[in-house]
C-alpha cells in the first residue's frame, strides 16, 4: 500500500494511554421502561490516546511525515500490546518466539520488532503468516539478527482523529497529544464462561475498585407536561426505579484484562445483560432456617417487592456466592422482617458476610474508557455504568 508510514513517536507514559472501546446500539425504550436494544456495529471503534515528547532527529522524523501525510492512514504500533523476543533470531528467520496471548497479533496485519525503544535503533516492519500462544510466523523473513528482549508491537491501520497541535518548548523540544481511530475490525473473544450464572444470564463477580467512592443512582421515566403557566404535571410513566450504578477497576495482570475485555464485548456495549450487585451490604442475617432468612427489619417489608429488588447475592465468608430470588416478606416484630426464599440455603447465619440486591443491567453507555498506566502487562484503570432493566420482559 502507498503512502502509508510506520508511526514512529513513542508514547510518553507519564500520563499513560487512554483506550476506548465504543459499540453503537440502538434504543427504543418504551413508557413502561421496556427496551429493545439494536446492536449497529460488527466490533467496536477503538480509539488510543495519548501525548508525546521528542527532540533531535526523532522530532524532525516525526513533522515531515506529518506534515506529508497526516491525514491519511498510519502504520500504528498498538503499544499496550507489547511483546518481547524470547530467543535471538538470525537473518531469515520467519518465527519470532514470544507470548502473544491477549495481544492484538493478526493474521495478514503487520508487526513490527524494535531492538530498542529508539526509533534510530533497528525496526523491522513484516507481515504475519499464523499466530500461535507462544510464536508469530512471518510471510517474509527477517533481514537482520535481533537479541532477545527486542520489542514486538501488533501494528493497526488507523488515522488521526484531529491533527495534533505541537507545542514547542524551545527550538528542538516538542510535544503534542496525540488520538489515533483504528480503521479496522477489532475483533476479540466474548468467552464469558468463567462467570457464573444465575437465572438465564451471567453474574458479574469481578470486584471493584474501592480506592475512590462509586456512585449510585435510582432513574425513573418521567414526563412532566407544563404549557408555561399552570402547575407542572410530573408523569411516572414505567412507576419503577431503574438502578444505575458506577464500575471502577483497578487491574495489575493481564489475564484480569483480558477477562474484563471478554465481559465488554459479550455485553456488546447497551445490547446484553448481566446481574450486577448492589455492592452494598442490604440486609443482616439474623437467623437462617432452610428457605427462610430472619433480617434486621430495614422497612423492605413497606415497599414490598418490585423488579430490580427480589433478587440477592448471599455472599459466604469462605468467599462463595449463592444467588436466590425473594418470593414473600412478612414482618416479624419492628426488629425483624421475614424472607422467604425460592431455596433453600444449608449456611448458617455467621457463615454470611453479605446480603446485596442483584440487578439485572446493561452497560449504561456504549463507551468504556481503558486508562493504559503500563502495558497490558501492568496496570490499567477501567470505568464504566450500569443500569437496571426490567428482567422479567428481558427475552432470554
Amino acid at each position: 500500500m502507498k503512502n502509508i508510514f510506520l508511526w514512529l513517536a513513542e508514547p510518553d507514559w507519564t500520563n499513560g494511554i487512554t483506550e476506548v472501546l465504543e459499540w453503537k446500539t440502538d434504543i427504543l425504550q418504551s413508557y413502561s421502561g421496556a427496551e429493545q436494544r439494536i446492536t449497529r456495529r460488527l466490533s467496536p471503534r477503538r480509539t488510543f490516546e495519548f501525548s508525546i515528547l521528542i527532540n533531535g532527529n526523532e522530532r524532525s522524523r516525526f513533522e515531515n511525515r506529518l506534515a506529508f501525510m497526516g491525514g491519511n492512514s498510519w502504520y500504528f504500533p498498538v503499544y499496550t500490546d507489547v511483546t518481547y523476543l524470547d530467543d535471538d533470531v538470525n537473518s531469515g528467520a520467519t518465527v519470532l518466539p514470544c507470548n502473544t496471548v491477549g495481544r492484538d497479533f493478526v493474521v495478514g496485519n503487520k508487526v513490527l520488532i524494535k531492538s530498542e525503544i529508539n526509533i534510530v535503533n533497528q525496526t523491522a516492519l513484516l507481515e504475519v503468516a499464523a499466530v500461535n500462544e507462544n510464536s508469530i510466523t512471518l510471510v517474509n523473513p527477517v533481514k537482520t539478527q535481533f537479541f532477545a528482549g527486542a520489542y514486538i508491537y501488533p501494528v493497526r491501520l488507523a488515522v488521526l482523529t484531529d491533527m495534533p497541535e505541537l507545542t514547542r518548548h524551545n527550538d528542538d523540544l516538542l510535544s503534542a497529544q496525540i488520538r489515533f481511530r483504528i480503521s479496522e475490525h477489532n475483533a476479540f473473544s466474548n468467552d464469558i464462561s468463567f462467570l457464573p450464572t444465575y437465572r438465564h444470564f451471567p453474574v458479574l463477580n469481578i470486584q471493584p475498585d474501592w480506592s475512590e467512592s462509586l456512585k449510585c443512582r435510582y432513574e425513573r421515566v418521567l414526563f412532566e407536561l407544563d404549557n408555561g403557566s399552570g402547575i407542572p404535571k410530573r408523569l411516572d410513566t414505567a412507576k419503577l426505579p431503574f438502578f444505575v450504578t458506577e464500575f471502577r477497576w483497578f487491574l495489575t495482570e493481564r489475564n484480569e484484562q483480558i477477562q474484563l475485555r471478554k465481559l465488554f464485548y459479550y455485553l456488546n456495549g447497551c445490547q446484553k445483560n448481566i446481574w450486577i450487585s448492589s455492592q452494598a451490604s442490604d440486609f443482616n442475617v439474623i437467623t437462617v432456617d432452610g428457605r427462610v432468612l430472619e433480617v434486621e427489619n430495614t422497612g423492605f417489608n413497606e415497599v414490598g417487592l418490585m423488579f430490580g429488588r427480589k433478587d440477592i447475592v448471599i455472599n459466604l465468608c469462605n468467599g462463595n456466592a449463592l444467588y436466590r430470588r425473594i418470593e414473600l416478606v412478612a414482618v416479624v416484630s419492628d426488629e425483624i422482617e421475614r424472607l422467604l426464599l425460592n431455596e433453600s440455603i444449608n449456611v448458617n447465619a455467621e457463615d454470611i458476610l453479605s446480603v446485596s440486591f442483584l440487578t439485572l443491567c446493561r452497560l449504561n453507555n456504549d463507551a468504556v474508557s481503558w486508562e493504559h498506566v503500563t502495558d497490558a502487562d501492568g496496570l490499567a484503570n477501567i470505568t464504566c455504568s450500569f443500569r437496571g432493566v426490567r428482567d422479567e420482559l428481558e427475552s432470554i
